[in-house]
């Protein structure tokens, strides 16, 4: 068996540090914990992300006798979530020093062991790898969301995203279990080929099971509907790092699997992929457009946002991979940053999170209320900010594979989306409010500035996200053919 351990050596790093951090937590007084665990877990996480750099390979390796595979896509594609994380633990910091838990070092290793599912996600190379990766990863966000006392609407979240969970995650098991007994074998390479000899009416079954369980992760219709109340109801911080991560693990997942594995019948779930991406991106938009708190607006924002990338995966595979990291990259900084600047905001009692809370923020923080408009301007993908490259080329991937019309509607979903950006912006600069200055927390600060300057600086120059998204798809392609 060849374990070629050497290429796992970010992920062993990342659950040797957790597993240090549980024993750490049990001998640290409660009252330094918070400072000590936010510095250790940035530490942590900091390593993490160079061990990642230097052992993500260009051409495809393999490890675990292939049931894990890294190539530059998967490598970008956690150095995403690893930079998730770090932002995650900045905004934490601050979070966690205005509402208290009795749980502060379970929230910060919980928050490595969910990264660490979900890197394992993006390199699984086997259906039960997969799997496993996935649950390590949402069970993991079921705890950060109950964590802190006295909140009942994050125990609330918690319970409704587990039970609805399960289910999705009963409904991938099942299609995966189907697919195993159909091909013999959980590797994605033998898998490809059993299919490919072989497509009956079960492994239909098999393959639309796992794509409903792929959609419910993603939060696209008509799986949507434990996302309102789980963003709604998590600690802020924590619908940060699930908004960003989930998805980035998710879809890149979806990717991995059903390029190699489906490539010979693209044209059938690609269709079904397009319907599904246009009617989220269109209800997610229309639904956003009437909510008042401004974590349930993000989370209809984010259903569309789904639709808009599962619509890129209709389009020919080597645009549909270039043009969904590309849009995964913008759309994580984008989350990070939006979530970041409410989790500052947000006082006792939740005050912050609803439009009214933003009366007169330009006069109360000057800069904060710039920053919104970055933020929520590059949500709505308005030049030159790189939500507008990301959009755009998913509109031009659609365009060039003749597909016009779905293309349109996406536009569509676009144009409704400003109606709701806006608003914040509205409250923040044309409303007034109570005269009393708004002082953010260092940490939570930095991490909104960080993202928001990344969605300025790689809005102008777009070409280097659009180089790594190139470079991730040539060596993806390498790791197909």
């Amino acid at each position: 068996m060849e374990l070629n351990l050497s290429l796992f050596t970010p992920e062993l790093f990342l659950a040797c540090a957790g597993i240090l951090l549980i024993l750490i937590d049990l001998i640290i007084p409660s009252r330094e914990k918070n400072g000590l665990f936010a510095l250790i877990t940035f530490g942590i996480t900091s390593v993490a992300i160079v061990l990642t750099a230097v052992y993500s390979p260009f051409s495809p390796q393999e490890a675990f006798n292939g049931f894990i595979k890294k190539d530059f896509l998967s490598g970008l594609s956690q150095l995403l979530v690893l930079f998730t994380l770090l932002l995650t633990v900045l905004v934490s910091y601050d979070y966690l020093e205005r509402f208290k838990t009795n749980y502060v070092g379970e929230y910060y290793y919980t928050l490595i062991f969910a990264s660490l599912g979900a890197m394992l996600m993006i390199e699984a190379n086997e259906l039960a790898t997969l799997f496993v990766s996935l649950e390590v990863m949402s069970i993991s966000i079921y705890v950060l969301m109950a964590l802190f006392k006295r909140d009942y609407r994050g125990k609330e979240a918690a319970l409704k995203y587990f039970i609805l969970g399960s289910v999705g995650a009963a409904t991938l098991a099942y299609g995966f279990a189907l697919l195993y007994g159909i091909t013999g074998s959980t590797l994605y390479p033998e898998v490809a080929k059993a299919l490919s000899s072989n497509l009956s009416a079960a492994a239909f079954l098999g393959i639309a099971l796992v794509l409903s369980g792929f959609l419910f992760k993603v939060g696209a219709v008509p799986f949507h509907g434990w996302a309102p109340d789980a963003y709604h109801g998590a600690p802020t911080p924590v619908s940060l790092f699930m908004g960003a991560v989930v998805k980035v693990a998710a879809f890149v997942a979806l990717l991995k699997l059903f390029f190699p594995v489906l490539l010979p019948f693209f044209e059938r779930w690609g269709e079904v992929a397009l319907i599904f991406g246009l009617v989220s991106a269109l209800f997610g938009a229309l639904a956003a457009l009437g909510q008042e708190n401004l974590k349930r607006m993000l989370a209809y924002s984010s259903i569309s946002h789904a639709g808009v990338i599962l619509s890129a995966l209709a389009t020919l595979p080597a645009l549909a991979v270039y043009s969904v990291f590309f849009y995964l990259f913008a759309y994580t900084f984008m989350t990070i940053a939006a979530f970041g600047i409410i989790s500052l905001l947000t006082v006792k009692g939740f005050k912050g999170e609803n439009l009214s809370d933003w009366r007169g923020l330009y006069s109360k923080s000057p800069s904060l209320a710039l920053l919104s408009v970055v933020i929520f301007m590059a949500l709505a993908g308005i030049p030159p900010l790189l939500g507008f490259w990301a959009k755009f080329y998913v509109l031009v991937a659609l365009v060039k594979t003749g597909k016009v019309l779905p293309a349109l509607i996406v536009m569509v979903a676009s144009l409704i989306s400003l109606g709701f950006y806006l608003k914040p912006l509205v409250y923040a600069f044309m409303k007034e409010g109570k005269e009393e200055r708004v002082i953010p927390g260092f940490s939570a600060y930095a991490a909104v500035l960080i993202s928001s300057l990344v969605l300025i600086f790689l809005g102008l120059f777009p070409e280097v996200v659009s180089q790594a998204s190139l470079l991730s798809l040539a060596s993806f392609l390498k790791g197909v053919m």
